[in-house]
């Protein structure tokens, strides 16, 4: 009967209940048909509109939530205020880029702009999956483990780096930290990878380490720093060393000298054999 149990649980946590809302029968479908190609994700809805869409999340509690921005009837931002504490992993979808920012204040799991490939799906559907396993891991940990973490009423929350400055020939624009998929070094800069492009700016490894968030960002070599959010895949290589795969399909190699604090960065997330 043990063993039962433990086997249900290990089950209960590799799978995902997830919610589709948006307007569009299109949108609804191309979400479904790659929802629909992953065996550990469950559809429990379909909805067209913000109404549908409230009441499927209080009859349904999922995982994670795919809804557009410009939702009818209640609009998805809306939609999202109001539910949560129940959703552990949202995607934002819309047509129009400059929801995005307002998106990840809101701590979304992803931002989708429309009309989108299913490879771009795949890679919110990655990190949706991440973000729920980690709000698992927080959840299930012992009582004694949470308290030991807490903060006093006192103390300050220490101060992570949220946004960067980058240039691009005259333009300065900012970027969401979490966003940024890796950081690699170059000579006297840093490249920063956000998905498809490549960023320069200035500084070292070391004094960007310092100002990121190690729940969250995990240096895997003296000249890459990766966001766990987007970790795919890790395999070993010879002489000790491992291939990790990003979201996005990128291959970088972690040094052995770095394994521990890899595993560190792992033991935060839950995950079965």
């Amino acid at each position: 009967m043990a063993t039962d149990s433990i086997y249900a649980a290990a089950y209960a946590q590799s799978r995902f209940r997830a919610l589709i809302a948006d307007d569009q029968p299109a949108a609804r479908e191309a979400i479904s048909r790659v929802l629909g190609d992953d065996d550990s994700i469950e559809i429990v809805s379909e909805c067209s509109d913000g109404k549908e869409a409230l009441a499927a999340i209080a009859e349904h509690a999922p995982d994670m939530l795919f809804v557009d921005v410009q939702l009818p009837e209640v609009p998805g931002f809306q939609v999202v205020e109001s539910s949560r504490e129940k959703i552990p992993a949202v995607v934002f979808i819309s047509a129009l880029e400059r929801f995005a920012a307002r998106a990840f204040d809101a701590h979304a799991a992803d931002y989708v702009v429309k009309p989108f490939h299913d490879k771009r799906l795949l890679q919110a559907v990655e990190r949706a999956k991440l973000r729920v396993q980690m709000e698992r891991s927080r959840i299930d940990l012992p009582s004694a483990a949470r308290h030991s973490t807490a903060v006093a009423p006192n103390q300050e929350l220490p101060k992570y780096l949220e946004r960067l400055a980058l240039r691009n020939g005259d333009r300065i624009f900012f970027q969401k930290v979490q966003l940024v998929d890796s950081f690699t070094s170059a000579a006297n800069y840093v490249q920063v990878h956000c998905g498809a492009q490549i960023h320069r700016m200035r500084s070292t490894m070391n004094e960007l380490e310092r100002k990121l968030d190690s729940r969250q960002f995990v240096r895997i070599h003296r000249c890459t720093i990766i966001n766990i959010e987007c970790l795919r895949e890790f395999r070993p290589l010879p002489h000790g060393d491992y291939m990790v795969k990003l979201v996005d399909g990128k291959e970088l190699t972690m040094s052995r000298n770095y394994r521990q604090r890899f595993r560190s960065a792992l033991s935060a997330l839950s995950y079965t054999q």
